[in-house]
């Protein structure tokens, strides 16, 4: 089990300098939790990146979580929110969670304000999240990692979450694979964030993508909520194709998926409410093209077409939705 420097991540002695890069939906929840512990024990400093009319608010007002529907609300102002990371310091932890047409840009970014000691995790849709990442990010430890939330910014300054298990699933640095994040871990723990280590992570990665960029192309192309994908028997049943075909790929790349992958997959989508839009779709809504579309319907083609694996459902799905783009 691998070491963190002893200057890091030390809640007894040191102050913690965590960044929250983008705080939007799912970035917004867990650093709402975060910069409220962080606040409340005094450990540190929360820093909140954000754009236009979010960034504006949450600078005059904080951030507000309306957790679990809207039963709890929690109030975090963090010690700075900005748009940039110029003339910010170097941070012990940066999460990151923006839409993956920003990944590129927002990862060069992090990569000025981290350093060898310092933990980056990742929370975004993806498969192949880790791979775009590191290019940018020299230095430290990025974690693969991936998450099941509900959330959505309900208005500038407010996030809105009701469903999903909550829970980041995180593993290890595969070019550090001897560093165990404990101290991270129990530090999102003791912040009330549910958090799990994985000696394999990619069983759980492939798994939430196995989920989520099937009901992201279903839910977006057709304009159906999760729950009315569910219960539309030709839409579910397109849903539970594209699985199949992304399992087939994940196997392919030797990631040990169980067999009944696609049924559990499924039937996670009991787990949101049945009004629950996907964040994919509610970005074809409102943002047309500059949306995630490469991320779900491009990657999946990209492997098919690379390991040669039919991928037509996924396809046939894409080109529909390219049509309304």
């Amino acid at each position: 089990m691998g070491k963190i420097d002893t200057r890091k991540l030390s809640t007894d002695t040191q102050q913690l300098n965590i960044c929250f890069y983008g705080v939007g939906g799912v970035g917004g929840y867990y650093g709402t939790l975060m910069a409220r512990y962080i606040h409340e024990t005094g450990t540190g400093k929360t820093t909140f990146i954000a754009r236009g009319k979010h960034r504006d608010a949450i600078q005059a007002n904080g951030l507000r979580l309306k957790k679990d529907g809207g039963k709890e609300e929690i109030l975090a102002r963090p010690a700075a929110c900005t748009d940039t990371v110029d003339g910010l310091p170097v941070f012990d932890i940066v999460v990151v969670s923006v839409k993956g047409y920003d990944l590129d840009a927002a990862s060069r970014a992090v990569g000025r304000v981290t350093d060898e000691n310092s933990i980056i995790l990742p929370l975004l849709n993806g498969a192949d999240i880790y791979d775009r990442m590191r290019p940018h990010i020299k230095k430290g430890y990025l974690l693969p990692s991936c998450v099941y939330l509900g959330t959505h910014i309900e208005s500038p300054g407010v996030i809105f979450q009701k469903g999903g298990s909550r829970q980041i699933s995180v593993g290890r640095d595969p070019r550090h694979p001897d560093f165990y994040p404990d101290k991270l871990i129990d530090l999102f723990t003791e912040a009330g964030i549910l958090i799990r280590f994985f000696e394999d992570v990619n069983v759980e990665i492939w798994t939430k993508y196995i989920f989520i960029a099937a009901f992201a192309l279903v839910t977006a192309t057709y304009d159906k909520t999760i729950g009315e994908v569910a219960e539309n028997e030709v839409l579910s049943r397109r849903v539970q194709y594209i699985m199949k075909e992304i399992a087939g790929i994940a196997q392919a790349l030797s990631i040990p998926v169980p067999e009944d992958i696609v049924e559990t997959s499924f039937s996670k989508a009991g787990q949101f409410a049945f009004e629950t839009k996907t964040s994919f779709q509610r970005d074809v809504e409102t943002r047309g093209r500059q949306s995630e579309w490469d991320l779900f319907g491009g990657t999946v083609i990209r492997y098919g077409k690379q390991l040669n694996i039919s991928v037509v459902h996924t396809q046939e799905t894409f080109d529909r939705l390219m049509k309304k783009l």
